[in-house]
């Protein structure tokens, strides 16, 4: 009897947090749908100043949705909101038309991606719970587990970022250089700063120390902008 009501706290346990993380995931997925349908109306926009007014809108969601996404717990989207956000802040500051509309599209298309991978997500967490209620007698080495893990999410970052390494070519080729340097430093400054958080996650660190890099290679080729110091 005593067996039975631990396997039943289990499986209630299970559940709970399975609709727990359901629940978040579906908040952070409507937010997202928010946030997608401001980036639209800024990008169809012809006016600069209504272009800045809808990403804005598209930007406070987001920073004011943190927790909905950390609870939902899904790191690629999380990392493709942080894309995104870059983009859509760098798009308020641009001082041309042309210049705001790349950037927003590119925040578009890091939401897009963003959308897609919680809808990946929750799939994935409906079979995960489901196999939780299967006993496994496999023994499994937990440091091999755990190398294996963190390549498996190394290389789904670095695909990611291939993305973003396309979007900073295409401002540094689009933009006015001045305007490219200022996104790519505050791209750059940020990154360390968030390497300088103690309670960073694996996926977070690796991922913040890559784009670091590609960005820090942007600078590079953007040099000072031809003006002399």
């Amino acid at each position: 009897m005593k067996t039975l009501y631990v396997m039943l706290f289990a499986i209630a346990i299970v559940l709970l947090s399975s609709f727990t993380t359901s629940e978040a995931c579906n908040y952070a997925g409507s937010n997202l749908n928010y946030v997608k349908a401001r980036t639209e109306e800024a990008l169809e926009t012809s006016d600069i100043n209504k272009s800045r007014f809808y990403t804005y809108k598209a930007i406070k969601v987001i920073q004011t949705s943190t927790n909905r996404f950390n609870d939902c717990g899904c790191e690629d989207a999380e990392i493709n909101i942080e894309e995104s956000l870059i983009n859509l802040k760098a798009a308020t500051k641009a001082t041309s038309l042309n210049g705001t509309k790349i950037l927003l599209q590119e925040a578009l298309e890091q939401i897009l991606d963003a959308v897609d991978n919680l809808e990946q997500h929750e799939m994935h967490d409906a079979e995960f719970s489901a196999k939780k209620f299967e006993i496994s007698t496999e023994i499994e080495d937990p440091l091999i587990a755990k190398e294996a893990k963190e390549t498996q999410l190394h290389q789904q970052i670095d695909i990611s970022l291939e993305n973003y390494r396309q979007s900073i070519n295409k401002v540094i080729e689009s933009v006015n250089c001045l305007e490219a340097r200022a996104f790519a430093n505050t791209v750059y400054i940020r990154c360390e700063e968030r390497l300088l958080t103690s309670n960073l996650s694996e996926g977070k660190k690796y991922y913040n120390l890559r784009t670091k890099e590609i960005t820090e290679e942007a600078l590079a080729r953007l040099g000072d902008c031809g003006i002399s110091k």
